[in-house]
């Protein structure tokens, strides 16, 4: 068993959390606490002098964050990824904290009596990080962490959308569509049209590619700075509402929370 630097124990002893308190663990999330709006990418050393940790223990932090998907790399820097949010699933999903999006669903919801919620992409998934269920019951009804690919939602296409062309081509490049209904659009070339077709007109609408009888509109939610960072979307039942109208009913919707909510996104 490694031992704990003498500065460590002598810090574990005064804090008083006793012999089962997890020093690994405790400095993971110190690792995880270095990053924030303003150290958004690290480097191994700028994480060992956020925490004051030895260089083997955040590598190995760091290390394990990359393999669990909770964190990135570019060889010299590092950032977290959505998945890190899995950390808080649980609060957020029994707790209904209110953030800045989650308001946003909840009037979305009341003003077109659909499901809405709001998602970033993970590499070549969705992460839905707010929602409001409203509707007839729904066995897709988002929850807070639940994944989705990206390739074939209006959540996925409105965000993909607003990645520059190389980044977009080099993701197409490397996605392995599968078919999950006879709408599904699984040919790369084909994909790309339609994601630079949500471009053009500034949102997107999908009609039963996931799911037989479920279609979706987004637009893409944007910071204070014009960067993209999720996609606000309203999903419904196409019984619910005809295909013709169903961008016309939601996305006038979409968009104004979605301009309203643009300045507090930093």
């Amino acid at each position: 068993m490694a031992r704990l630097r003498a500065d460590d124990a002598e810090r574990r002893a005064a804090s008083g959390h006793g012999p089962d308190f997890l020093e690994a663990f405790a400095r993971g999330l110190r690792v995880i606490g270095a990053f924030g709006r303003e150290k958004r990418h690290l480097t191994l050393s700028d994480v060992a002098r956020a925490t004051d940790l030895p260089k083997p223990s955040v590598r190995r932090a760091l290390h394990t964050l990359t393999c669990l998907g909770m964190a990135a790399s570019d060889g010299r820097t590092f950032r977290l990824t959505p998945r890190i949010m899995e950390l808080a699933s649980a609060y957020l999903g029994s707790n209904m904290v209110s953030t800045i999006v989650q308001p946003a669903c909840e009037r979305i919801g009341d003003r077109t009596e659909q499901s809405c919620f709001a998602a970033v992409l993970d590499g070549y998934d969705i992460v839905m990080i707010a929602h409001s269920l409203h509707g007839r019951p729904d066995v897709l009804a988002p929850t807070i962490g639940l994944r989705r690919p990206a390739f074939n939602t209006a959540a996925g296409r409105a965000i993909l959308s607003q990645l520059p062309d190389k980044v977009l081509d080099t993701w197409l490049d490397k996605l392995e569509p599968k078919v999950m209904t006879d709408f599904t659009v699984t040919d790369k070339k084909a994909l790309r049209g339609e994601i630079l077709q949500v471009r053009r007109q500034g949102y997107a609408v999908t009609a039963q590619e996931l799911r037989r009888g479920y279609h979706a509109v987004a637009v893409p939610l944007k910071r204070y700075d014009g960067g993209t960072i999720a996609a606000l979307c309203v999903a419904a039942w196409v019984e619910d509402s005809s295909m013709g109208s169903f961008a016309e009913k939601y996305l006038v919707a979409l968009q104004e929370e979605a301009k309203a909510l643009q300045p507090q996104l930093l």
